[in-house]
């Protein structure tokens, strides 16, 4: 510890910390700088119990120059940024609304880079034989730039700052090209990339008509005869049937895929050393090279990410991508803390990092160059990569203004982009009024929710270990009735069922099939079962249906609860488990097929939904729950039972097009109902 350190700590004052061994009543300080030496005007002092502290007045310095603190005794110290900026004067000074990263032509290239305190910044070049440093000018409103004149397509770059004493090397935070492990960015020539060929498939726009489907890359291509783990596996049509080609007959309209973003907990060259989910972010522009066949290649992963995209558009699929903008993998390397210590994240009143993401760091995204940040990137996926939508990881520690303004940059680009993530409530520094939780949503239009609930009532809660509805466990038909209605009934959750994500599993968490093995103790029979009633709930039930990928085929994880950085042999896809269950795959495309066929099970709002389905109080117990959806021609009867008693059913006098396990059309009047499942009986009506 130095015997001063002296801090700017607001534009009013600086804070000068000095050790007790060189205290006395009388004490001086200097400052001095490009000016004379000139004494500081201490407003208060006090100790502080570890250290004397001084207040002094602020008369005004340049955050990009460097000044010195020294005292009566010539113990002296250089003069630093402090929690200046993180008043909103520093941020209305120094936004800056222009592009950041680099410019390209053959000619010439423009560097840009944003540091308000930074007192030198070096470009540095690298062709592979030498490297050349080149000094950037400090422009205004913290923007670094430098130009330089030569055709730089493919050279590796990255930058050399000293915000303080020391210089560090940093990355660019708005680089979209990097060799593998993330040492270097590249700068590239975008017009030399894979051109896509396809447009985006037709969607409504409306989310109840959406279909999601959450996978990994890795995970489902991992165990393929030839380039396991790589993006272009998703879509190689040489394989049997490839993983694009397999959700296209599920009949899905929206692949959600795992982080695609440089992250950390992999090695891009040796690739099976170590696994990651990807929620560790450390370059967001740049898509990650642990799936790419020529990670060090400058345009390689790019151009792979480019055309897996575009075969999943040709395939009829949307792809959405998981972003984590909620705290980064390390803040001490990642661009941010290197360019302007302290900004761009929460700080706890000691001064240390806000953890709320239990990562480690918490993003302040309602800081204006945090938000224009992630606004840069958002925009950058979507036009680069022909995204159609963000799952975002954690959502409720970002501040609703961000998501606001996300959505109107991402609805200008796309207006059918669906957004939605995790509304959790993690409380934070930040108000949690103004953060992006699930009970904020009325001030959050154009965004969904994973419903938990949704999960809880029909699964049972992992926190109590506890079955539920579709183990016939923890049974409450109020709560039943809500969820398939949407969630947005009676204020019970939404004011509209496109703000519900149904599902019963996803990436976090334990599998529905090792939640039934493993926490519930449930037999095969019984286990798979409930597993296929509960995927056949989220297809019926009003609000957006979400299918974890393996779950149709009864995915494990051998019981591994949180598996994020566990082997391929937990994580990945076992294809004789599709071999094993083509009767459940068959039954998911039927009643995907079915949904999308009949209009009831897709309304878009809650005054259609309370006067379109009602509960058939006669045929609904604590085994079983049925509804009547009304159509526009036709009604459809849909018993949704939970156990294996028989049921006799007389006077239906119907069509059975869904008997549980399949589709199908047989004309029944009476009918006994043995197993597990949903039943659909379809009638004509007059309107």
């Amino acid at each position: 510890m130095n015997m001063i350190n002296a801090y700017i700590d607001s534009y009013e004052y600086i804070t000068i910390l000095i050790d007790k061994s060189i205290y006395n009543e009388n004490k001086r300080f200097f400052i001095s700088g490009e000016e004379d030496q000139k004494e500081l005007e201490i407003i208060n002092s006090y100790d502080d119990g570890l250290r004397y502290k001084y207040i002094c007045k602020n008369e005004g310095f340049f955050l990009n120059k460097d000044y010195y603190i020294t005292d009566e005794d010539d113990n002296s110290v250089m003069l630093m940024s402090g929690s200046i900026i993180r008043e909103e004067r520093f941020d209305a000074e120094f936004y800056y609304d222009g592009w950041l990263g680099y410019k390209y032509s053959k000619e010439f290239t423009i560097f840009r880079i944003w540091s308000p305190v930074a007192k030198e910044i070096f470009l540095c070049l690298n062709d592979g034989k030498k490297e050349e440093e080149y000094m950037l000018e400090y422009v205004d409103r913290g923007v670094w730039e430098v130009r330089i004149y030569k055709d730089l397509d493919g050279i590796r770059y990255n930058y050399l700052v000293r915000t303080f004493d020391k210089f560090i090397y940093s990355l660019d935070p708005n680089g979209i090209a990097s060799c593998a492990n993330s040492r270097y960015n590249y700068v590239i020539d975008k017009n030399k990339c894979y051109k896509m060929k396809y447009n985006k498939p037709e969607f409504s726009g409306e989310y109840t008509d959406a279909v999601i489907y959450e996978a990994s890359i890795r995970d489902f291509t991992i165990n393929a005869p030839k380039k396991p783990g790589n993006y272009l596996t998703m879509v190689d049509d040489s394989l049997k049937i490839s993983p694009a080609k397999y959700m296209s007959y599920l009949g899905i309209t929206h692949v959600q895929l795992l982080p695609l973003i440089d992250f950390y907990g992999v090695d891009d060259l040796k690739k099976n050393v170590k696994y990651n989910w990807g929620y560790n972010p450390v370059q967001y522009m740049v898509p990650s090279g642990w799936y790419s066949k020529n990670p060090d290649d400058a345009y390689s992963r790019i151009n792979e990410l480019r055309e897996m995209i575009d075969n999943f558009h040709k395939e009829g699929i949307r792809v959405i991508t998981d972003v984590v903008f909620n705290h980064v993998y390390d803040p001490k390397t990642f661009p941010f803390d290197i360019l302007v210590p302290g900004y761009a994240y929460r700080i706890n009143p000691d001064g240390s990092y806000n953890n709320a993401s239990g990562c480690g760091n918490t993003l302040a995204t309602e800081r204006l160059m945090v938000r224009k940040y992630f606004l840069d990137v958002i925009k950058y996926w979507m036009e680069m990569f022909d995204v159609s939508g963000f799952r975002f990881d954690l959502m409720g520690l970002i501040d609703i203004k961000t998501l606001n303004e996300i959505k109107a940059l991402a609805r200008q680009i796309d207006p059918k982009c669906m957004l939605y993530g995790e509304g959790w409530n993690m409380p934070t520094t930040y108000p949690s009024s103004d953060l992006g939780i699930m009970y904020n949503y009325h001030k959050m239009d154009g965004y969904a929710f994973f419903n938990d609930r949704f999960r809880d009532v029909f699964r049972g809660s992992q926190f109590s270990r506890t079955g539920g509805f579709i183990f016939n466990d923890s049974l409450n038909l109020y709560d039943v009735l809500h969820l398939l209605l949407g969630s947005c009934l009676d204020y019970f959750k939404f004011n509209d069922p496109s703000r519900t994500i149904n599902y019963l599993e996803c990436h976090d968490n334990y599998t529905l099939y090792d939640y039934s093995k493993f926490v519930l103790k449930r037999d095969d029979n019984d286990a798979l079962a409930s597993l296929r009633l509960g995927m056949q709930i989220i297809m019926i039930s009003q609000g957006v249906p979400f299918i974890h990928a393996g779950m149709e085929v009864y995915h494990s994880k051998m019981g591994v609860e949180n598996s994020y950085n566990s082997s391929d042999y937990i994580n990945s896809m076992k294809f004789e488990n599709f071999s094993n269950h083509k009767g459940d795959i068959a039954g998911l495309i039927d009643l995907v097929r079915i949904r999308k066929k009949y209009d009831v099970f897709r309304l878009k709002n809650p005054i259609d939904i309370r006067e379109r389905i009602h509960l058939l109080e006669g045929l609904t117990n604590n085994q079983m729950i049925s509804l009547l959806y009304q159509g526009d021609g036709y009604e459809i009867i849909a018993i949704i039972k939970n156990d294996f008693q028989s049921l006799p059913i007389d006077y239906l006098n119907a069509i059975m097009i869904f008997d549980g396990k399949k589709e199908v059309n047989k004309k029944v009047d009476s009918i006994v109902l043995e197993d597990k499942g949903v039943y659909l009986f379809l009638k004509e009506r007059e309107n």
